[in-house]
């Protein structure tokens, strides 16, 4: 998704992180996918991967579903030093998985000379 210059402070950031996780927890994969993109959808179609990498996630903590977003989930932004890769912040937004782990939900933003985009990196068990 392509921000405006006005997008790229970490309340802004957040905020996507916090809709990005809103998404994904109401199985809204296709608005998800729509909104963000998925970076690891490789060869598939992105809401469907995203499906399957949260199902995957799942079963790999044996974990049924995700805990409800109350409270309100959480992101922290934290920004890359200046670099010639254009990775500007990464947006990382645990998430409760039933069981006690935490579902990692990381948005990247970018910057290109004329362009700067926020997208959903990855889904991840929490380390």
């Amino acid at each position: 998704m392509q921000l405006l210059d006005s997008q790229t402070d970490s309340t802004s950031l957040s905020s996507f992180g916090v809709e990005a996780v809103r998404l994904l927890c109401a199985g809204e994969f296709s608005a998800l996918a729509d909104r963000f993109g998925y970076s690891l959808a490789f060869d598939r179609e992105p809401a469907k991967a995203i499906e399957e990498d949260l199902a995957n996630c799942l079963t790999a903590a044996q974990c049924a579903s995700l805990v409800p977003n109350e409270p309100l989930p959480s992101a922290t932004v934290k920004f890359f030093k200046s670099n010639s890769t254009g990775l500007f912040a990464v947006v990382e937004c645990p998430v409760p998985m039933r069981g006690g782990q935490e579902l990692l939900v990381e948005l990247i933003v970018t910057l290109t000379r004329d362009h700067k985009h926020v997208g959903l990196e990855q889904i991840s068990v929490a380390a």
